[in-house]
C-alpha cells in the first residue's frame, strides 16, 4: 500500500504552510467532522479580514472563537486561540475550504 493511501486511511491530509515557520497537517475529515465544521461554516461565519476590520468586542471574540473551533478540528496538531493572530487570514480560510471541499486526485 502506498504512503498516500495509508495517510488517507489514517486521516492524515496534506501539510499546509501558515507562515514561513509554521506548517500544520490538515485532517482528512470523517463525515461527522465535516458536518460539524460545515454547521459552524454555514452559521454566519464572518471572513477573518472582515471581522478584524469591522467587528469589535464580543462580536469579534465570538467570530474568533468560531474560527478557532473550526481550525482546531481541521488540523491534526490542533489550533489554539493564541495562534489566531499569527497567521495570514487567506491561508486559514483556504485550509477550511480545502478540508470541506477538496477532492483527492483533482
Amino acid at each position: 500500500m502506498e504512503d498516500t493511501q495509508m495517510d488517507l486511511i489514517m486521516g492524515i491530509g496534506p501539510s499546509i504552510t501558515l507562515s514561513p515557520e509554521v506548517k500544520k497537517t490538515l485532517r482528512v475529515g470523517t463525515i461527522k467532522q465535516i458536518k460539524e465544521v460545515g454547521a459552524l461554516y454555514k452559521d454566519g461565519l464572518t471572513r477573518i479580514k472582515h471581522a478584524a476590520v469591522f467587528q469589535e468586542g464580543e462580536e469579534l471574540e465570538s467570530t474568533i472563537d468560531k474560527w478557532t473551533e473550526i481550525l482546531n478540528i481541521i488540523f491534526i496538531e490542533g489550533f489554539a486561540r493564541e495562534e489566531f493572530e499569527e497567521y495570514i487570514p487567506e491561508l486559514l480560510e483556504e485550509a477550511v475550504d480545502r478540508f470541506l471541499f477538496y477532492k483527492s486526485g483533482s
